[in-house]
């Protein structure tokens, strides 16, 4: 079985950067939109009378993301009065409580049979669509990192309202890369000899399924399969707005060579797309001595966005 560290979320090193008395307060608005399915999607909307929507993405992890004060609290400053939007995954809403043990037992089945990065991008879709019928946005940035930057760059590749896109520590061409990498990080070379081949044993079995009932590393059929079709170069490329990607060169969650085998294949199909990496640092911005850089991150990722979205007066 894999590691439940796998997808880690990045959103988790952030409490230092900022005086939380320093943050200004605006009232986050819960709200709710419908699947085609008929089952509920819950939503926030912190609103601050603005015409840019700020929409944050949370990666893997079994938590609602009410709870998440790092996205809410800090990840909502790096584009200044704008308008945020977070998303509740499928089977989830603010009544689960936040647990940071990947080994949690009390993940809702709905979300483990339903929850996957295309149902993912559906929610945004039908939320984006509900808030923007009257066109009240003219610019709506994404920000995601792990999981949730494979979900920005789906999104934005979907949808015509999104004009730029900030994607941090998303990995390679292909997660089967970034889980072998994962794996090969943490095990002696041995015992990742033997994990390596049934690993490659359950993803041909995801591939050549149209159903399974699994729960692997905290995901059902529907995230491995997802996951393991995705071909994020393949999506960059029809991505036509900006697009800021990160990668941290330390990172073990994901393949940090496979993401720089990308970045060269893409450079001359897709200049709009800007990597940026960052030495010396893992999944998390933490550098060798376990110190957060991600203040530094932070303040790039906002002068990126600075440099694109006029504010409102």
């Amino acid at each position: 079985m894999l590691k439940p560290l796998l997808l880690k979320p990045l959103m988790l090193t952030v409490a230092a950067v900022f005086s939380v008395a320093s943050l200004p307060v605006f009232s986050m608005v819960t709200e709710e939109a419908k699947r085609s399915d008929g089952s509920e999607i819950t939503y926030y909307l912190t609103g601050r009378d603005s015409d840019h929507l700020l929409v944050l993405i949370q990666g893997s992890d079994c938590n609602s993301v009410f709870h998440n004060n790092n996205i809410n609290d800090y990840f909502s400053q790096v584009m200044a009065g704008a308008d945020i939007l977070t998303v509740e995954k499928y089977g989830i809403d603010n009544g689960l409580s936040w647990n940071t043990d990947p080994q949690r037992t009390d993940c809702p089945d709905t979300y483990l049979k339903q929850d996957s990065p295309l149902q993912r991008v559906d929610d945004y879709l039908t939320v984006l669509d509900k808030l923007d019928q009257d066109n009240r946005y003219s610019q709506i940035i994404l920000l995601g990192g792990s999981e949730g930057a494979l979900v920005a760059n789906l999104l934005a590749a979907k949808s015509d309202k999104v004009t730029a896109v900030v994607a941090l520590n998303g990995g390679g061409r292909f997660f089967i890369d970034d889980v072998l990498y994962n794996m090969q990080s943490q095990m002696p070379a041995q015992a990742f000899s033997e994990a390596e081949q049934g690993f490659r044993q359950f993803a041909e079995a995801v591939l050549q399924s149209n159903e399974m009932d699994t729960a692997v590393s905290g995901h059902g059929f529907k995230w491995w399969k997802a996951m393991l079709t995705a071909d994020q170069q393949q999506i960059l490329q029809t991505i036509d707005v900006p697009v800021l990607l990160i990668q941290s060169e330390e990172d073990t969650n994901v393949d940090p060579h496979a993401f720089e085998s990308m970045v060269r294949a893409l450079k001359k199909t897709a200049p709009h797309i800007q990597p940026h990496t960052y030495a010396g640092l893992d999944h998390a911005f933490n550098d060798a001595q376990g110190q957060s850089q991600v203040e530094r991150v932070l303040a790039d990722i906002k002068a990126w966005i600075g440099g694109r979205v006029q504010a409102k007066n």
